[in-house]
């Protein structure tokens, strides 16, 4: 599930705005709220973090509706692990998905519902891939899609970056800190599938790439425990994401003909994340309540010894007011 990100005045103005409406809202309780199954974003898009953990909703859905539509606002922020990089603005989500009988959207992910039990159910899926979110080009954009902005089809290099200039000669060009190589918009593609287990819930996606970027793998595991005490309500989540060689070097590596003083060439090979969530809301009336999102994610060593890196972790942090329409 994506979330659109808008800078951090903007986003004041957006939270006082809602906040200016939760404070004339009519006093509602909320009740029969029914439950909708989304489809989750990759370890990238867990780590970045995903609408359904950074902006947990109550899973309200009107009743013969199709369509789920809420707004956010509020401070947050995403460490970039990449050398020389910004952090990740979080202060606006815009959640917006429709469940068909066969077919659904949430958020930039489609899929088609294959099979489903009492407990468990298997989809197919399509989505923007979740490690877009770390580069240069997105932070500095006014609006852009967390995890995996979308600004055009391609991806504009910067000068100095990429492309088959021999090693010797990128570097007289260069001048300044070095970079992470630019990387294209990627579109993965794969199985995914879920399991209730008593009162927790696991998830398994195995994706590839379909966009014929680079052509790995990806497998994203999680586990969480929903709980409710009345108006509050607590999800915490563990996880874990193993990258194809193909995929880890295509995010973290660095190629011959990129490499520069300061930026010498690395292979990553496969590699495995892990992360931790904690997501929190308190249901306000049948439409807002606060919410905030805690999380952190380890990245493999072979991600952390890239030359294109400088941290070896990213945290993750929420905290504002959502309103569901």
């Amino acid at each position: 599930m994506k979330a659109i990100t808008i800078p951090a005045r903007a986003g004041a103005a957006a939270l006082g705005a809602l906040l200016l409406l939760a404070a004339t809202a009519p006093d509602v309780q909320a009740e029969g709220a029914a439950c909708v199954t989304s489809s989750d974003s990759s370890a990238a898009s867990e780590a970045l973090p995903d609408c359904a953990s950074a902006y947990p909703v109550d899973d309200f859905e009107a009743p013969g509706s199709r369509w789920r539509f809420g707004l956010g606002a509020g401070f947050g922020e995403r460490s970039n692990p990449l050398i020389n990089s910004d952090d990740v603005p979080v202060n606006v989500v815009v959640q917006l998905s429709w469940y068909g009988d066969h077919f659904f959207f949430d958020n930039g992910d489609v899929g088609w519902f294959m099979a489903q039990g009492d407990r468990w159910s298997a989809n197919l899926i399509a989505g923007i891939g979740g490690e877009r979110s770390f580069y240069s080009y997105l932070n500095d954009s006014s609006i852009s899609f967390i995890p995996g902005a979308v600004e055009g089809d391609d991806l504009v290099s910067s000068p100095g970056l990429g492309g088959d200039t021999p090693p010797g000669e990128l570097s007289q060009e260069f001048e300044g800190e070095p970079e992470a190589p630019d990387r294209d918009l990627t579109v993965d593609g794969g199985l995914e599938l879920s399991y209730q287990l008593g009162p927790s819930d696991i998830q398994l996606q195995l994706l590839t790439d379909i966009s014929d970027k680079h052509n790995g793998q990806e497998v994203w595991l999680s586990w969480s425990l929903p709980q409710r005490f009345g108006k509050l309500a607590v999800q915490p989540s563990i996880g874990a994401t193993w990258l194809s060689a193909d995929t880890a070097d295509y995010f973290y590596g660095v190629k011959e003909s990129e490499a520069m003083p300061g930026l010498p060439a690395y292979d990553v090979g496969s590699a495995l994340n892990y992360f931790i969530r904690l997501s929190v809301s308190y249901q306000l009336d049948e439409h807002w309540k606060l919410v905030t999102m805690l999380q952190h994610e380890e990245l493999d060593s072979a991600i952390k010894d890239s030359s294109s890196v400088d941290k070896g972790q990213v945290q993750t942090s929420f905290f504002g007011l959502y309103y569901e329409f």
